[in-house]
């Protein structure tokens, strides 16, 4: 066989297995891009509900502590989150349900935060969001951990989210995409001067 022949076969060989290695990099690029983009919005529809809700607690409540419950999980306060609908002030509870299982993808990690209280003007229900963290914790106006529902003044919220569906890696690993948000809200209607 002639040098130059077996020569240019082999920088064809590596070539051709760069080309595949470069079209398997983007493929993966782009299967994480789009799912990112999709888990983006999901977090995006989250952090309405939940912006409204919680720039909302004690609006209208008729009570100087509108908490029912304060839990790293788990919250229920008074709040009219909704100003033209056919409830006044009604209590909304915020929980990370960890024995309630997302069965719709393949994610592993997915449970339900759900969100109970007025859906639109006149249904009362749960709003289902996958979610694989949810966390709360709450501070007095000078910015101290408090375990007291009067003296709540901020709540910071940690919200982490995968993607149902798993982009892959390589034959043998498998990645979920993963977005974190979290914010310290400071209701106007529990920080009124008195």
């Amino acid at each position: 066989m002639n040098a130059g022949l077996a020569i240019t076969f082999v920088i064809g060989g590596l070539f051709m297995i760069s080309i595949l290695a470069f079209n398997t990099s983007v493929s993966n690029q782009s299967q994480e891009i789009a799912l990112s983009a999709i888990n983006q919005g999901a977090l995006d529809n989250i952090v309405d509900v939940l912006s409204n809700d919680f720039n909302k607690i004690g609006f209208n409540a008729g009570t100087a502590v509108p908490f029912t419950t304060i839990q790293d999980q788990n919250i229920i306060f008074q709040g009219d989150v909704y100003d033209n609908d056919n409830y006044n002030s009604t209590n909304i509870r915020w929980y990370f349900d960890t024995s309630d299982a997302v069965t719709t993808t393949s994610n592993p990690n997915d449970y339900y935060l759900k969100r109970e209280g007025p859906i639109g003007a006149s249904s009362y229900g749960t709003i289902e969001f996958p979610v694989v963290y949810f966390d709360l914790n709450y501070y007095t106006a000078d910015g101290t951990v408090t375990t007291d529902k009067s003296s709540v003044k901020k709540i910071e919220v940690e919200i982490m989210v995968e993607t149902g569906e798993a982009y892959t890696i390589n034959s043998n690993v498998q990645e979920y995409p993963r977005l974190v948000w979290k914010r310290i809200y400071v209701p106007n209607n529990i920080n009124l001067p008195y």
